[in-house]
């Protein structure tokens, strides 16, 4: 048989072949195919088993849209004509039908040929959308490669370099647990909690973070307060924050945050907790001297830098360094913050703004600043 002859449909879809028996009993084994349909979520298809034409559909069925009746594949169409001729069921656990303009659907389908009073022989197709399940399996499996991705990452800590190790950590977290931040301090002999990696904040935000390591009481305010102070100032609607710990002791905190207001599930802080302990016990015997972490903090904060923002220059005379500096105190960062990041000194920082006053001829940085966000918000200034 040809797949034309297959996927042709009958002039009325419950048509009874020439030869059969009346519409009484034809109605009965519709009735009875009805009723099965009703009682259960699947398509209904009958195939004459002979000339495998369709003589019953009820959808939902792959490829039966406004009546334009036909098998979406060649090998379904392939299984009906095998189980007409051999009958032998056929069970198809799982295939994927692709619709013009649509995201695919996918489905599992049960062929079985049976004798029917009117009919005949026929071949029964009984067909399940299973198209959420197996995005939803879909999905599980990604997550579970994050999970996967994210313990690796943990594992290779503190590895060569301590800050891009902890940074492939804070990468790996925002999707596993789907986040849209995530930042790891650590605390230092100082008492204060320094930044030394964050994923998901604009360079600008980082550099502050950076440059500003906080008090543990600081923290505890921070996290009190609702909605969360300083936080909210990078957007963020909720944030959860770990604790990180190593023989017992206090080494730091892992924090992920959103800016959507859909909380985290329980299966996501249950992650958290477990990629906090695990973290915790790899950072066991790095160096945490307040020195070594202020150098671990800068490092972090001038990968940003050398990745900033572009901006557009309010003077073709402005040099690269002047414009560097003048919007880096446009972010808010105070003359010593900025010469301990550029590594110049606090003496050099205001020479570069003297010069930068001069060539736009402005008499102040306030000035100065004007100008840049004005070419910023248009270049043709």
């Amino acid at each position: 048989m040809t797949r034309s002859s297959l996927n042709s449909p009958s002039t009325s879809t419950n048509r009874v072949p020439a030869g059969r028996t009346g519409a009484h009993a034809r109605s009965i084994d519709l009735l009875l195919l009805e009723e099965l349909h009703a009682q259960l979520p699947v398509g209904l298809l009958v195939n004459d088993a002979d000339t495998l034409e369709i003589l019953h559909a009820s959808p939902p069925l792959p490829g039966f849209a406004d009546h334009d009746l036909h098998l979406p594949t060649d090998e379904l169409a392939a299984l009906v004509a095998e189980v007409a001729a051999s009958g032998s069921p056929h069970h198809i656990p799982e295939f994927r039908h692709d619709s013009p303009g649509q995201e695919p659907n996918w489905w599992s389908a049960t062929m079985r040929r049976i004798d029917t009073e009117s009919w005949g022989q026929v071949v029964v197709t009984l067909a399940v959308d299973t198209t959420n399940q197996v995005r939803a399996r879909h999905l599980l499996e990604e997550r579970e490669r994050w999970y996967m991705a994210l313990r690796q990452q943990i594992a290779a800590v503190p590895g060569k370099n301590l800050v891009t190790s902890l940074q492939q950590v804070a990468d790996a977290l925002v999707p596993a647990l789907q986040a849209d931040v995530a930042a790891i301090r650590l605390l230092g002999a100082d008492a204060k909690l320094h930044l030394v990696a964050a994923s998901g904040l604009r360079p600008s935000e980082i550099r502050r973070l950076a440059l500003d390591p906080i008090t543990i009481r600081r923290l505890e305010t921070m996290s009190q307060s609702a909605p969360p102070t300083a936080f909210g100032s990078l957007g963020l609607h909720w944030v959860e924050v770990r604790w990180l710990e190593a023989g017992g002791e206090r080494v730091g905190i892992l924090t992920i945050g959103s800016r959507s207001k859909r909380r985290p599930p329980e299966d996501d802080l249950t992650l958290l907790n477990a990629a906090s302990v695990q973290l915790g016990d790899a950072l066991e015997n790095i160096v945490r001297s307040p020195q070594f972490l202020r150098s671990r903090s800068l490092e972090v904060a001038r990968v940003s830098t050398d990745g900033g923002e572009p901006a557009q220059p309010p003077s073709a005379d402005l040099r690269p360094r002047e414009l560097a500096i003048l919007r880096l105190y446009d972010e808010g960062l105070r003359t010593d913050q900025i010469a301990e990041l550029l590594v110049l000194s606090p003496h050099t920082v205001r020479t570069h703004i003297r010069n930068v006053r001069r060539r736009l001829g402005v008499s102040s940085r306030a000035e100065a600043l004007d100008l840049l966000k004005a070419a910023e918000a248009d270049p043709s200034v």
